[in-house]
């Protein structure tokens, strides 16, 4: 028996050609009354390169500070893709949430999906080589053979 869509962890790195991705993740939301979780994973900088630039004090000030601005562009994002892909008079029947979490973008949706409920996740897959795959895998690949819930994967142009 499937489980029932309440949670819908949307994972996208909010590029142009993810809008499809975007789209897809609405409209489950809006068919399964459900709300929709917004989730961008941000590689994580080599600790030595940050280091070698600025004191701890202030790389972790710094940090905080670039993730904070980097969220509030990524709401104010969504909220246009949101304006510009639903229709007049409609909305989602939950306010969005935004999450911005540094890590290997695999790990980060996996770990998110467990810790915020989610019952699906949406997220794209662009094309690649079969050998890059084969070497490198896919975020959407690791995803889908290590989650404990649905995943719907969009296919996306380069």
């Amino acid at each position: 028996m499937l489980p029932e869509i309440d949670t819908i962890l949307y994972a996208s790195d909010i590029s142009e050609g993810s809008r499809p991705a975007f789209r897809m993740a609405v409209k489950q939301a809006l068919k399964n009354n459900a709300r929709i979780i917004f989730l961008h994973a941000i590689e994580p900088m080599s600790a030595e390169r940050v280091e070698d630039y600025l004191p701890a004090n202030a790389n972790r000030k710094h940090t905080a500070q670039l993730m904070a601005n980097y969220k509030a562009r990524i709401e104010s994002r969504i909220q246009g893709f949101l304006e510009s892909e639903l229709e007049v008079g409609s909305q989602l029947p939950h306010p969005p949430v935004v999450k911005v979490i540094t890590g290997k973008p695999d790990k980060v949706i996996l770990r998110a999906a467990i810790g915020l409920r989610a019952s699906m996740i949406v997220m794209g897959d662009r094309e690649s080589s079969a050998i890059s795959r084969v070497f490198l895998g896919s975020t959407a690949q690791k995803v889908i053979h290590q989650s404990s819930v649905p995943v719907l994967i969009v296919p996306l142009k380069k």
